[in-house]
């Protein structure tokens, strides 16, 4: 037998306060009928086990009863025997909730009586475990789930087929045996943290989850409060689709494997992240194997591309030491910084459990890496530790990156391993502010490019070993073609290990320099501050080099073809081409200042073969250092005098006899009527035997005098570590004369 019934509710005024009617174990319709039609309230709670259903007098309409055994409310249907009880009150039921409170060993869920046909909730203890089953917004909206209170022996289960909003709404919770929270719905799950609350989530040492925290589907972390998360047995945090991060401070204390690990991409818009204490990497972003992968999109619709994205807030992850091979971010595909404050501390040690691919400690690991934007810090100490790592390109287009690398150099499989502050086949300063500071051995500031290196040694005295690149791939690049560029400071302070050299920026490929500022700095045997196996091309910018070792050298061709370039060696040659050949070094429309206080057989220009040097434009070029005698290649050099540029576009000079220089004294070459071509200065005292002069204006025949005053110049356009471009100033103190071939 059916019948239907309805709830009224009573005008609140009727209502007697705290008056509630009650019925255990409702067995008969007939009480039930009763109960309802003398309603004195506005909500009817329907209690099973530790879960009510709540349902307002405005929405209950028909009630069906059947058999005296069941009994549907707004599509929900109860076994009467089930229900412990039954009350009637004045509580505000807001729809689509449903609100899970943890007391220690108990939890209690109380359900919106508008979603209580979708929401089959059990509570076993202080675990709950919830099925969703609806297919679409409800009331124009989605299901939100509250959670509060705290267990020390309580989680959350959480499967569905559509999406929903899960709310921290100050909730302590621990799963001895598994996940905090787990989610089953591969659908979006919005987690909003309550603004002003605590909420800390821990899971179990010795389970089988995967995560503290975890989601089949894509999580969008939001809100105003704070959410702490440990990973007791893998991952804190871990989702089979993207996550997104914006306003919260979330606290990742420890984790066992990544704080955070998903698949598809991950964004942080803004907020405050910080991951301490992880064995594997801060935040890990994978492609999901069973999509095709995809590029970034827009809006990142239907994105597969395993892409990091940084918007905004503040990021801070550390790599402890016991983390092998731990990144603080790593994207299979493309890491970029468009904003905010990343501070990052990679300590972590060698990963060698594939010995054929060792991974190393990285603060930044992607296909590719971006900087366009945001403050960058990052501190490295792990051995052979990477500051920015990518398997393609890396590329700033602005912001601060900062990299402070004192990791320390291991052997693998019989090759020295050492510390990187960045390392791609394809690098690009196009903008920014890069500030590198390298003190491990053998440690390189910037290292680029690839190819197969052959070795051959062995001549006179040691001399005449060669390393030969071929099959070179990649490319570097400072700066962008109308001039502009990056500033660049880079500090290399380690020594040589175990015959591996450290070097400020090393790269096999060739080197294009378009634009920005400059300053490297070496001071060890072997660390020399720019090199390239294929070429270098200098095009603009204002660039300093102070280097004991070779301030730049090449193994093909050096092009000083626009901008202000000085370069100060005081233990081996200023500027060193090994391309034996005619253009080895080329003075173009550039300004080249290079000097070395070596003395011989280290030179300010060393090309094998002073012949070898071209004029090519109407550049400045100044040599001053030691001489490897009469401008042959000693040892095992070209031969012949060779001083002697053939083809020069603009009057120069070879000056062999000796000009010592000295500390703060300014000397200004000017032509015989006192014009002032360039005024240039040294830092300490320094002997030249060998001396190239060429700048704008001269001409083949002409006289030219070199005069010292202690007075410098006032008046100049371009003043660069020493040089003084575009002064009225007139030296007053004779030091050379020549005439120009």
């Amino acid at each position: 037998m059916a019948c239907v019934t309805h709830f009224v509710g009573i005008n609140k005024f009727d209502i007697q306060k705290g008056k509630k009617m009650m019925i255990k174990k409702v067995a008969t319709l007939a009480t039930l009928l009763l109960l309802t039609t003398s309603a004195i309230a506005q909500t009817l709670n329907v209690k099973t086990g530790n879960v009510t259903y709540q349902f307002p007098s405005t929405q209950t309409g028909e009630m069906n009863y059947v058999e005296g055994k069941t009994v549907t409310i707004i599509g929900k249907e109860f076994t009467i025997s089930d229900i412990d009880e039954i009350t009637i009150d004045d509580t505000n039921v807001k729809n689509n909730s449903v609100v899970i409170y943890y007391d220690g060993v108990t939890a209690s869920v109380t359900i919106a009586g508008n979603v209580a046909q979708y929401v089959d909730a059990t509570v076993n203890g202080a675990h709950v475990t919830i099925n969703q089953t609806n297919s679409g917004d409800i009331d124009g909206d989605e299901i939100t789930y509250i959670l509060n209170g705290s267990s020390a022996n309580g989680s959350l289960t959480l499967d569905g087929t559509y999406k929903c909003t899960l709310q921290l709404a100050g909730v302590t919770l621990t799963n001895p045996d598994g996940a905090a929270i787990d989610i089953s719905n591969k659908k979006r799950i919005q987690v909003s943290i309550k603004k002003d609350t605590e909420n800390t989530l821990a899971d179990g040492a010795n389970g089988s989850q995967k995560a503290c925290f975890y989601s089949k589907g894509q999580l969008q972390f939001q809100g105003n409060g704070t959410l702490t998360v440990i990973g007791n047995a893998a991952h804190a945090i871990k989702s089979g689709d993207y996550v997104t991060m914006k306003n919260l401070t979330l606290n990742i204390t420890s984790a066992i494997k990544d704080g955070i690990s998903c698949n598809k991409d991950f964004l942080m818009k803004s907020g405050n992240l910080t991951i301490l204490d992880v064995g594997d990497d801060g935040i890990q972003v994978d492609y999901e194997a069973d999509a095709a992968t995809t590029g970034e999109t827009e809006n990142h619709e239907g994105e597969n591309s395993g892409n990091l994205y940084v918007e905004g807030g503040t990021l801070t992850v550390t790599i402890p030491l016991a983390a092998a091979g731990g990144k603080c971010l790593n994207a299979a595909g493309l890491a970029r910084i468009d904003g905010g404050m990343l501070t990052l501390s990679a300590n972590g040690k060698v990963d060698t459990s594939d010995s054929s691919d060792p991974s190393f400690t990285a603060a930044i690991k992607g296909t590719n890496v971006t900087v366009n934007n945001g403050t960058v810090d990052i501190k490295v100490t792990g051995i052979a530790g990477r500051g920015i790592t990518a398997n393609d390109s890396i590329i700033t287009n602005g912001g601060t990156l900062t990299i402070a690398n004192s990791g320390t150099p291991t052997i693998l499989s019989s090759d020295v391993k050492s510390a990187k502050g960045l390392k791609a086949l394809h690098i690009a300063l196009n903008d920014g502010i890069i500030n590198i500071t390298m003190s491990g051995k053998a440690s390189k500031g910037i290292r680029c490019g690839d190819g197969t290196k052959t070795t051959s040694g062995g001549g006179w005295g040691g001399w005449g070993g060669s390393t030969r690149w071929t099959n070179v791939t990649g490319s570097y690049t400072q700066g962008k073609s109308v001039g502009t560029g990056p500033t660049l400071t880079l500090s290399q302070t380690g020594s040589t290990y175990n015959s591996s050299s450290a070097k400020a920026i090393k790269a096999i490929c060739a080197v294009t320099i378009h634009g920005g500022q400059t300053e490297v700095t070496t001071q060890s045997d072997g660390g020399e501050g720019l090199e390239s196996k294929t070429s270098i091309n200098i095009n603009g910018g204002q660039h300093y080099f102070k280097c004991y070792d070779d301030c730049i050298n090449s193994s093909g061709k050096i092009l000083f073809n626009g901008g202000v370039t000085v370069c100060y060696s005081n233990g081996n040659d200023a500027v060193d081409s090994n391309a034996g050949t005619t253009g080895a070094i080329t003075i173009g429309d550039g300004t080249i200042f290079a000097y070395t206080s070596k003395g011989s057989p280290e030179e300010g220009f060393d090309c094998d073969n002073n012949s070898y040097i071209q004029i090519s434009g109407s550049g400045i070029g100044l040599s001053a250092g030691g001489s490897q005698g009469g401008g042959g290649g000693w040892p095992g050099g070209g031969g012949g005098s060779g001083n002697t540029i053939s083809n020069a576009q603009q009057g120069y000079a070879f000056v062999t006899s000796t000009i010592s220089y000295a500390a703060n004294r300014y000397y200004t070459l000017a032509d015989a009527s006192g014009n002032n071509l360039v005024t240039y200065s040294f830092p300490m005292s320094c002997s030249s035997r060998l001396s190239l002069f060429t700048a704008t204006g001269m001409v083949k025949g002409n006289t030219y005098n070199v005069k010292y005053s202690t007075d410098g110049p006032t008046d100049a356009t371009t003043v660069w570590h020493g040089l003084y471009l575009g002064s009225s100033h007139q030296g007053t103190t004779n030091v050379t004369s020549f005439t120009a071939k």
